[in-house]
């Protein structure tokens, strides 16, 4: 494949009559609005208020889980995670700790076979696509999802004039960033301006120690309620706005790498976060703080530039919207809807999200909010709020909050998180009360809402189907056909069709199937998608390879030869 640095030609040329817009993803993790785009003034974020100035900002966005995997699983399929078996965190990465909780090692969600990565959906339409580098999808990816995936995965080495679909994933806001100085992810900095992100300077990117805050020691910040208002506490709110500051100036690298491409004026770019704020009580949770983050789409021409619209946006409108503004028809399997673009559909009522196992911890709880009220089921009262997750309690503001609680010295605000028991329904009014402390569910002036609420998620699980009610073992042995191990995919088998060409073929329902033609494509590390028979001369020497894989399941052998 070839390398374009430039907007030699247009992107989408010879896609017919409509020109295929580029798209460009920027995403942070763990971040709740607390830029200056969003009305947080604590820092200056110039590259992100930039960004917003020729872009729409949408307050009104929503993951569907409180942490990564699910909600990436959410944006990788476009159907809520607890619709096809992503809802528990999280099902790969951890083998000894899932055997520990009575799991046979690590699995995959298990999706309907008709379903098939967005990013998949848009290489079938011409796109070429990249993520670099974070995955999570509580499956593992098909090659078929990705032209490039890892480190060095640009844009830039896309063929001349083919339209792209790239992810930059920023990992310096991560909950680990607050606490662990082991090490910094410092991507995507000045230094590293070539083409490509060499292996050789990868290692380069991460620090031996987190570099030491540079914002001021007198910084005025806010501690919210929920949390102590102690030294260790304010130290760790000072590291987060501190991430933000660097994730901006990434943001920047990225913008500034598009705008001397010459690609500003035929991108899309999205930039959001994977889900709400590192501290205790946010990420995890499915209030607000664990919920709502910061999105802004810049688009091409400049239209609605420095907007905000209130819409209420979902993880699971992603996959629709982007390929509703391909020019791409939603397929009719996703559970979201696009919000933008061709096929753009009535704004929706309600989000929804979920909580199910957190690290070994089981609290199934289901969430639905509208513009201004959040109704929170919670299908184990009898259990704590809290749970004691040991990744979450290497935070000083977490162990602040330990230190108070075993000395009785909670405010009420933050007691709360610690009660033994929950309340089986809870409703909030996120206008008078965004922290979410008031339960208003038993008091009678708000009985509609709580009807109306509690009817949308009826509905709603009713329409999407709720495998969180399966205990996660038997669900495991559902997905694996009762086998001891996941099912491995059937490899790829060649026939020939009525006119001479190949046909590739997987005995499993929902395979998708990657081929490559050597040595036409050693030069490259990604695999074709096959959509189509192929145009193959078994007599030039050349030799095909395929592999297939259904999403959830193990990858095939290679079929070679032929």
């Amino acid at each position: 494949m070839g390398c374009n640095n430039s907007a030699d030609e247009p992107p989408g040329e010879g896609f017919g009559r409509r020109v295929a817009p580029n798209v460009l993803w920027i995403v942070c993790e763990d971040m709740s609005p607390l830029i200056a785009a969003f009305g947080d003034s604590t820092i200056q974020t110039p590259n992100l208020s930039r960004l917003a100035a020729r872009g729409v900002r949408f307050p009104n966005t929503f993951s569907v889980a409180g942490v990564c995997a699910p909600s990436r699983n959410a944006i990788a399929t476009g159907m809520y995670p607890i619709s096809i078996g992503g809802h528990n965190m999280r099902t790969q990465y951890n083998v000894e700790g899932l055997l520990e909780i009575g799991l046979p090692g690590e699995y995959g969600a298990l999706p309907p076979p008709e379903v098939k990565m967005m990013s998949q959906v848009l290489r079938e339409h011409g796109y070429f696509t990249t993520n670099n580098e974070k995955t999570d999808y509580q499956f593992e990816a098909p090659k078929t999802a990705w032209d490039e995936q890892g480190p060095q995965a640009h844009y830039r080495h896309r063929p001349v004039g083919q339209p792209f679909f790239s992810i930059f994933n920023l990992e310096i806001t991560h909950e680990s960033q607050v606490w662990d100085r082991r090490r910094a992810v410092m991507r995507f900095r000045e230094g590293f301006e070539t083409d490509t992100f060499p292996l050789a300077d990868y290692e380069g990117w991460y620090g031996d120690e987190r570099p030491d805050i540079e914002l001021p020691a007198d910084l005025e910040i806010t501690v919210p309620p929920y949390l102590a208002d102690t030294e260790p506490t304010r130290q760790d709110v000072r590291r987060v706005y501190d991430n933000i500051r660097i994730m901006d100036r990434q943001v920047g690298f990225l913008l500034d790498q598009l705008e001397q491409d010459g690609l500003t004026d035929s991108t899309i770019v999205f930039f959001y976060s994977d889900h709400g704020g590192p501290l205790p009580r946010q990420k995890r949770l499915l209030y607000d703080s664990g919920l709502r983050v910061p999105m802004i789409v810049a688009w091409p021409d400049g239209q609605r530039a420095g907007e905000i619209d209130s819409m209420l946006f979902s993880f699971v409108d992603f996959a629709p919207s982007v390929h509703s503004m391909a020019g791409i028809a939603p397929a009719d399997y996703l559970q979201g809807q696009a919000n933008f673009g061709e096929y753009k559909a009535p704004e929706r009522e309600y989000v929804y999200a979920a909580s199910d196992r957190l690290d070994g911890f089981y609290d199934r709880i289901r969430a639905v909010r509208d513009h201004r009220f959040k109704y929170l089921r919670n299908y184990y009262p009898e259990r704590d709020y809290y749970l004691p997750v040991v990744y979450r309690e290497q935070m000083a503001s977490m162990q602040e909050l330990l230190r108070l609680r075993d000395a009785g010295q909670l405010s009420d605000a933050q007691a709360q998180w610690f009660r033994k028991t929950k309340d089986p329904e809870e409703l909030f009014d996120t206008h008078n009360d965004p922290y979410e402390l008031e339960n208003l569910a038993g008091r009678p002036e708000y009985a509609d809402k709580l009807a109306e609420l509690r009817g949308a998620m009826d509905e709603w699980l009713e329409r999407v189907g709720d495998l969180g009610a399966v205990p996660e073992v038997e669900l495991v042995q559902q997905f694996w056909n009762g086998l001891d191990e996941m099912p491995v995919t059937g490899r790829p088998q060649l026939r020939r069709d009525s006119l001479g060409r190949f046909v590739l073929e997987s005995k499993t329902p929902g395979a998708q199937i990657a081929y490559r033609l050597l040595p036409e494509d050693e030069r490259v590390e990604g695999w074709r998608v096959y959509t189509e028979p192929i145009d193959f001369d078994l007599d030039s020497g050349d030799t095909l390879r395929a592999v297939a894989q259904r999403i959830g399941y193990r990858e095939s052998g290679v079929s070679e030869g032929w």
